[in-house]
């Protein structure tokens, strides 16, 4: 699984595997096109090894087993010899081998780095990029008399040179914006003449010894003790003991943050910000590790989460060939809210706490695929009305707090996930490839009864305190998101069509339960909860296109790398009961600009706009008590975001 060679047919469109866990890469094809050359890889130590192109005779032409690297084979143009790369510590030097494994040879050896060797058409010279002047440039050999000429006198470095019969060069030179194709004609009549540099540091011997030091206008600084460096024995290590390993963790990283947090209608100014901290740790080898957060505000509304995974091996799973990753969850989130209640002939303000507590059991496993994962999951929700204590105006008595547990919820899902993204340097902010989340689900659970006014109700225990009464609800749900993103027209461009599917199964349940179709990952044109059913159905089209793709401007610590832009249409609704008509559904258009930046260089910090309109009028009723309704639609609604990606899947 590691790496295999394959054949590509171009004419027949297919492709054919050559080798079978060979842990093979690098493969160049014999002159006479009857054989391959490429590079092994055994117990950290590399090799070079021929096979005829149709995958037999595998034969090794190196015997190396004391952590040599080779690299970058290549055939002579007569067949006869084979040139690659060779390094046993630091850096890299030049040797040959004929095809039946004799003849192992050096032509370039020292304390530089020389790599990327070839023959050039003729077979009388070899070609290499070495850094002996400090900067990797091309050389070339003449195999016959020995004589190295420099071809190249470049500031980035040239690699991977290549000559045609007409003696034209061809190399990869990096550059401020990466590594680029560039060519000279004829290089050893005009040598350098592509890019030159004055170099104004570079490494000379200091006081008598072979050690290098840095040399930067007059000043020598001493670098290191490079003969001590250069001259390190592996060949005969120390022996140790053995012992099993045992879990060894890295220190508590700690990222404080401030939040600005609006989720709360009645919050203001102050009351706003959210202060806290995330914590998280791993162990070395990433077999255990936890993340957690705290964050709180000025009226003590608090986000808390707790996220423990296990990726080691799992008795009984392991037998049966399965290694999940396991995970452990748990979340706590506090809100206010602020009410009025007529108790007799006053009017009393109350202030109320939600408080939802969860806890999630899962187990993810690679299925069928490296694009295909797996998920069961458990979870367990109970959420709390806490209604805090007030004073009766009337008789000054005071009303103790009291709290209602309002809901039990028992879920047990099973969910598989598609991601086949194909990676590029725009995946995160224009993907190309597919996207699937399929998720079927069993849910075991108890509400707060209500009567027909939507008043709450209770039962009197033998302790004569309160009790709510509970209605049961068992039901499926299944639901279905597929986004396919597919280049369009021009470069960079990709048309995404989109469409998510819910359904409860069985008779109509509490609006509790129900799939929610607007807000930023459905239909932006509506509010989130204004689109609320038991059913669910959206199909969405984006085109994105490019506005700056390379945008290389810096404002403190933000790097601003590429923007762009998209236009999308969505059509859909939520409802419970029977189908809307197609013209019954809701429909919404927009517009989202995508600006792709990094803090510090490191890490991601993607910013979004989106400006959507809903073009479908409706009201639904507001509260059960009267009959005041609130209307969505025919209006805009904008998001904005800073965040570490783009999508919300």
């Amino acid at each position: 699984l590691f790496s295999d060679l394959y054949e590509y047919d171009l004419e027949r469109d297919g492709e054919t595997r050559l080798t079978h866990g060979q842990r093979a890469y690098n493969a160049s094809v014999s002159p006479d096109g009857s054989k391959l050359v490429f590079v092994v890889n055994k117990d950290g130590t590399t090799n070079l090894a021929t096979m005829a192109v149709d995958g037999g005779d595998i034969t090794l032409l190196t015997s190396f087993d004391g952590g040599e690297q080779v690299y970058h084979p290549q055939w002579s143009p007569s067949g006869d010899r084979i040139i690659f790369d060779y390094s046993i510590k630091d850096g890299r030097d030049i040797a040959t081998v004929r095809p039946d494994g004799s003849e192992f040879t050096f032509l370039v050896q020292g304390t530089d780095d020389s790599r990327c060797a070839a023959f050039t058409p003729d077979g009388l010279r070899a070609l290499f990029s070495s850094d002996r002047t400090g900067i990797f440039n091309v050389y070339a050999m003449d195999l016959e008399s020995g004589d190295i000429n420099q071809l190249t006198n470049v500031l980035g470095g040239a690699f991977y040179p290549a000559m045609n019969a007409q003696g034209d060069l061809l190399y990869s030179l990096y550059t401020s914006g990466g590594y680029k194709l560039y060519s000279i004609s004829e290089p050893e009549s005009s040598p350098g003449v592509d890019m030159h540099y004055i170099p104004t540091a570079h490494m000379v011997p200091t006081g008598g010894s072979d050690a290098l030091a840095m040399v930067s206008g007059t000043e020598v600084r001493e670098q290191f003790d490079w003969d001590a460096l250069n001259s390190y024995d592996d060949t005969s290590p120390s022996k140790s003991e053995s012992r099993p390993y045992s879990n060894i963790f890295g220190g508590i990283s700690v990222v404080p943050f401030l939040r600005i947090d609006n989720y709360n209608p009645t919050s203001t100014g102050i009351e706003l910000l959210k202060p806290g901290v995330y914590l998280f740790s791993n162990e070395i080898l990433e077999k255990t590790g936890s993340f957690a957060g705290a964050a709180i505000n000025t009226r003590l509304e608090r986000d808390l989460f707790f996220q423990f995974f296990y990726r080691g091996q799992i008795p009984l799973l392991y037998q049966i060939g399965l290694e999940p990753v396991a995970s452990l969850e748990v979340y706590n989130v506090t809100r206010k809210t602020e009410g009025r209640a007529a108790i007799g002939a006053a009017v009393v303000p109350l202030e109320s706490t939600l408080d939802l507590l969860e806890f999630n059991i899962a187990l993810n496993q690679r299925a069928l695929s490296q694009f295909t994962e797996a998920e069961l999951r458990y979870r367990h929700s109970r959420y709390t009305s806490i209604l805090n204590s007030f004073t009766l105006p009337e008789s000054g008595l005071l009303v103790p707090s009291t709290s209602d547990l309002y809901f039990i919820g028992n879920d047990l899902a099973l969910q598989f996930r598609i991601d086949a993204i194909l990676p590029s340097r725009t995946s995160a902010i224009n993907p190309a490839g597919r996207k699937i989340v399929m998720r079927f689900g069993a849910e075991f659970n108890k509400l707060q009864s209500s009567d027909s006014l939507g008043r709450l109700e209770y039962e009197i225990s033998e302790s004569g305190a309160l009790q709510p009464l509970y209605d049961n609800y068992t039901f499926g749900r299944i639901e279905l998101w597929w986004k396919e993103y597919m280049p369009f027209l021009f470069r960079g461009h990709t048309l995404n069509p989109s469409l998510r599917i819910g359904t409860i199964l069985g008779p109509p349940v509490d609006n509790f339960f129900d799939f929610y179709a607007g807000g930023l990952i459905g239909m932006k044109g509506y509010p989130f909860y204004s689109l609320g059913g038991n059913e669910m159905l959206i199909l969405g089209l984006s085109y994105r296109f490019p506005i700056l793709e390379n945008i290389d401007f810096r404002i403190l610590q933000l790097y601003f790398d590429k923007l762009y832009a998209s236009v999308f249409a969505d059509i859909g609704d939520a409802w419970t009961g029977s189908m809307p008509t197609f013209d019954e559904l809701k429909r919404d258009a927009g517009i989202e600009l995508r600006l792709e930046s990094f803090s510090y260089y490191a890490y991601p910090t993607r910013i979004f706009f989106s400006a959507a309109y809903g073009f479908d009028r409706f009201a639904l009723a507001f509260s059960t008590y009267d009959d005041r309704t609130v209307s969505y639609g025919e209006e805009w609604r904008f998001y904005f975001g800073i965040l570490f990606g783009f999508d919300f899947d």
